[in-house]
């Protein structure tokens, strides 16, 4: 067995057949973040995460999660270990760092193969080492190359991703519970979430406009939330949030942080820029909060639930499923039919046609949902096509896709889904649960069919969650919409479709520019078949060197949309050299591409740039002035209020008013005493 798979091993050493057969009989459905180690290798038990810190900031449309682990070894042998963290969504692992006779040592990218066969060479020569790589859309996964005996190993890393804000709700998720998908790996490595020594969490909040409140769901108790002292009134809102436990803990639940803003903040358009000179392209961010007039739907709906009840939903994924679906089916008016589809190696009508949503009817299959059980493998393909048959023509219908969109059985290319997909004008809405779930396969096809992808993790919210969907099912949205950006040589927009906008979601599009000067922002979109059009102006800068991390971002924009092609149409040449030339001039670890860490006078002898050091001291140099300055207002609509919809004052994708009202009112916010 090659050491490229064997984690927390014995440097040198080897993995018995025999603890792959135990594991095959004896594997659990679920497990989390944490260090693999082979079942039935006894000898890693000596290697432990003695510390776990967190920091993450959220500022200005983006946020930055930086992980700082030490690891320890207790034998009287080398061990190379592995830390698996699953995948964040949308992104960009940018920072791995080792320490290196007390120095650190800040990693680069090189092509995967490449770089598995240094860190293979350099483990061998018993050298420091560390690798980072990205395995599909399931997981990041840092090796370590040695932990040396009777001592320890500081591993940083740090990523960065878009922020996710929904009526008026932002949502942050440091992901910890793995999601239990990928069999192989579960098959043969047991995973050590503990953390022997302190565990940190840290998030620092900095927002322009008003909050009204925090929550951190699950860790009530233990949170320590507080508002920054020598804040001022014009810097917007700052809070601080602590969870710290200096015995450690299991890194098994992921911890979600919700934040809510005022209920006046105005829809609105936000510009952030990033130019390091005139002679350099520039990068840009545009975040657009509009309002419009979205009726709700009243005539009754179909509804047909197609329910992922494979293997890989077995534990709280099941669950999760369970309280989905009765939160729904509690919801519907009487108007409203449902059907209900599960599959796991076949897909079968629980209902036998559809059933009308009076009381007694759906406290009835409320139970049914409840009672049904995970196992199997997972032919999704079926279940949606099974989900597809009988649709009535004459009523308005929407596909509810609860899984993880792992599917192992059947059709299992984006290509075979998307052609399903267009034989039927139906909206498809899918619940992605729990982490490492495909979340590009979930999202192409919700997008790609006019509907929406949600993502919710066991820790979440659940109601709250749901009740944000069902406002958006429930109400008309903004088809075909286009966000067009003018003048200035803007240039490389990603991504390149919006599709549909549903009531709370925001438009966040990245792009390049060569030009310093004026630029026209236009958002249209179809409401009740009629072309609406909203716009205002604004300046991109010659220089402005506050967020470096936007080439970064719109880097893994781009990428993003080559990989929809390669998982659609299949790998080609041309594509992964697309995704190689932007990881490396990026420094992103990509399926492509993964990051090196070696001694300094190794990489000189290697051959390897320094790019992505440059590229870290800049983004560390940008951050420490951001910490130390009040949050910059971005927004750029100011005196136009061309982003207002002033027919519906509170109904639309803005600012809610009633709707939000209600909805905070069930999610149970309420200020801290």
């Amino acid at each position: 067995m090659r050491r490229a798979r064997v984690f927390a091993q014995r440097v040198g050493g080897r993995a018995g057949i025999a603890a792959a057969v135990l594991m095959l009989l004896g594997a659990g459905p679920a497990w989390s973040a944490g260090l693999l180690k082979p079942r039935g290798a006894s000898d890693a038990a000596g290697v432990i995460i003695r510390s776990h810190h967190v920091d993450v900031v959220i500022n200005n449309g983006f946020c930055r999660t930086e992980v700082d682990q030490v690891f320890g070894n207790s034998t009287d042998a080398d061990f190379e270990a592995i830390y698996t963290l699953p995948l964040p969504k949308k992104s960009s692992l940018s920072e791995v760092s080792l320490w290196i006779d007390g120095r650190e040592v800040i990693g680069e990218v090189v092509e995967k193969e490449r770089a598995r066969q240094i860190y293979e060479e350099q483990v061998a020569k018993g050298h420091d080492t560390a690798l980072a790589e990205k395995n599909d859309f399931m997981a990041y996964e840092i090796n370590v190359g040695r932990v040396p005996a009777g001592g320890e190993t500081r591993v940083r890393a740090v990523y960065y991703q878009p922020l996710e804000i929904d009526l008026n709700v932002g949502r942050y998720v440091y992901p910890l519970a793995e999601g239990g998908v990928d069999d192989e790996r579960i098959a043969f490595w047991a995973i050590d979430d503990r953390v022997a020594g302190p565990f940190r969490f840290r998030l620092l909040l900095k927002s322009v406009f008003p909050v009204r409140d925090v929550r951190v769901p699950g860790y009530e108790a233990a949170a320590q939330i507080s508002r920054r002292a020598g804040e001022q009134a014009a810097a917007g809102t700052e809070y601080d949030v602590l969870i710290d436990r200096p015995q450690g803990g299991n890194l098994d639940r992921d911890i979600i942080f919700y934040y809510r803003l005022d209920d006046t903040v105005p829809a609105r358009v936000e510009l952030l820029p990033y130019r390091a000179s005139g002679k350099e392209p520039g990068t840009v961010m545009v975040v657009v909060t509009p309002a419009a007039s979205l009726k709700r739907i009243e005539e009754g709906t179909d509804w047909i639930f197609v329910l992922d009840v494979s293997g890989s939903m077995a534990g709280d994924k099941i669950a999760t499923l369970a309280d989905a679906v009765v939160q729904v089916l509690g919801k519907m008016s009487e108007n409203d039919r449902f059907r209900i589809v599960t599959f796991n190696e076949h897909a079968r009508e629980l209902t036998s046609g559809y059933v009308a949503a009076t009381p007694p009817n759906v406290n009835n299959w409320i139970a049914r949902v409840r009672a049904v059980r995970a196992g199997g493998g997972t032919a999704l393909y079926a279940g949606l096509a099974q989900g597809y048959r009988c649709l009535d023509a004459d009523r308005t219908s929407g596909v509810i896709l609860v899984t993880d969109a792992v599917c192992n059985v059947g059709p299992t290319q984006h290509g075979a889904f998307l052609k399903l997909l267009r034989e039927y004008d139906v909206r498809l809405f899918t619940f992605v649960i729990g982490n490492s779930a495909n979340q590009p396969l979930a999202e192409r096809l919700a997008c790609d069919s006019g509907g929406f992808a949600m993502n919710i993790s066991d820790a979440d919210d659940m109601v709250g969650r749901l009740l944000q969907a069902k406002a958006k099912v429930l109400h008309e949205c903004m088809h075909d919409v286009k966000l067009t950006l003018r003048g200035a040589s803007i240039e490389h927009l990603t991504p390149p479709r919006l599709g549909n906008l549903y009531m709370g979601q925001q438009v966040v599009v990245f792009g390049r520019y060569a030009d310093a000067g004026e630029v026209e922002i236009d958002l249209s979109a179809r409401i009740s078949g009629e072309r609406k059009r909203w716009s205002c102006s604004a300046a991109l800068p010659q220089v402005d060197t506050d967020n470096p991390e936007l080439e970064r971002l719109w880097a893994l924009s781009r990428i993003d949309d080559v990989m929809e092609q390669v998982r659609e149409h299949g790998e080609s040449e041309k594509w992964r050299r697309q995704v190689v030339d932007l990881g490396l001039e990026y420094s992103l670890v990509t399926d492509y591409t993964s990051m090196l860490v070696l001694r300094e006078e190794v990489m000189e002898e290697l051959g390897l740039d320094r790019r992505n050091a440059a590229r870290v001291h800049r983004e560390r140099t940008a951050q420490q002035a951001r910490l130390t300055n009040p949050a910059r207002n971005r927004r750029v609509d100011q005196g136009q209020n061309t982003f207002e919809d002033r027919s519906a004052p509170g109904v639309g994708t803005g600012p809610v008013g009633l709707l939000l009202a209600g909805l905070l009112a069930i999610l149970g916010w309420r200020r801290r005493r």
